[in-house]
């Protein structure tokens, strides 16, 4: 059962090492199987200020938009995601197979899906859940959004309420801040934020005591830093516990790209979160 919220953050660095398109496309897709696969909550894109590039901005909000694209539900991605030239290679992402992406199963009474918001009259909002007909919530929603939906009836007219479950992992959000990384930090409200620098103590050093932390919060942020540098800004505040970690002691090679240290990361704290 999902107890804790587990954000994690990425600088909008993370592809700076390539101009791609292509290649940028399967390095995130990589970052967002992990996510998945790890039950992360929640995904910030913060504004890495020790790599001050022009393109950080735009290279953030792409981070964004292909997490959001595979946390999408294939039968709502063409209405969610209009076609656009930054989004052409996004036929060799990975799918996830996570809960809230049902493959061609008929939903059944009860069930949760996620559906898009396609319009709305005085009574309520017409959402897509994936059938062959829409569904219809007595609630005034934001159109042309995604939303999370209960089906609470299931006949000539399918009723669904906005509802999602707490008992199975149900994807990530995601945030594109163009923030600092303390800034970007104040808006998630972590009470434990770990972060990631093979400049600090080992994990198999303070595992114990980390672990006790970890059990004893209920809102964790782990940080990342960029391609070129460990996390340089100061993230100390009285309004959470901070703690610095190295997840890969004794590593094998000069750097330890992001995406390879939030696997080995990840993977940790998914024993702790048990």
């Amino acid at each position: 059962m999902q107890k804790r919220n587990l954000s994690i953050f990425i600088p909008n660095s993370f592809l700076s090492e390539t101009t791609d398109l292509k290649f940028k496309t399967s390095k995130v897709g990589i970052l967002g199987r992990l996510l998945a696969v790890y039950r992360a909550n929640q995904v910030v894109i913060y504004n890495d200020m020790s790599h001050g590039d022009e393109n950080n901005f735009k290279d953030g909000d792409f981070i964004a938009e292909v997490l959001s694209f595979m946390d999408t539900p294939q039968y709502l991605r063409k209405q969610a995601f209009p076609i656009k030239s930054e989004l052409k290679h996004v036929g060799i992402l990975p799918p996830l197979r996570a809960p809230h992406h049902p493959n061609n199963v008929e939903p059944e009474l009860g069930d949760y899906r996620q559906g898009f918001t396609v319009k709305r009259n005085r009574k309520g909002t017409f959402v897509d859940i994936g059938m062959d007909k829409l569904a219809f919530c007595r609630e005034q929603l934001t159109v042309k959004k995604v939303f999370s939906f209960k089906i609470t009836k299931l006949a000539k007219e399918v009723i669904v309420t906005p509802d999602e479950p707490d008992d199975i992992y149900w994807g990530y959000k995601t945030l594109s801040t163009h923030k600092s990384l303390k800034n970007s930090l104040k808006l998630v409200k972590p009470d434990l934020v770990v972060l990631t620098t093979r400049y600090a103590d080992t994990i198999d050093s303070i595992f114990n005591e980390l672990e006790y932390k970890v059990k004893e919060s209920d809102n964790i942020a782990i940080l990342f830093g960029g391609p070129y540098s460990s996390i340089e800004e100061n993230v100390e505040s009285s309004n959470w516990d901070l703690v610095k970690v190295n997840t890969i002691p004794n590593q094998g090679t000069e750097t330890v790209r992001t995406e390879e240290a939030v696997s080995a990361t990840l993977s940790i704290f998914n024993l702790m979160m048990d």
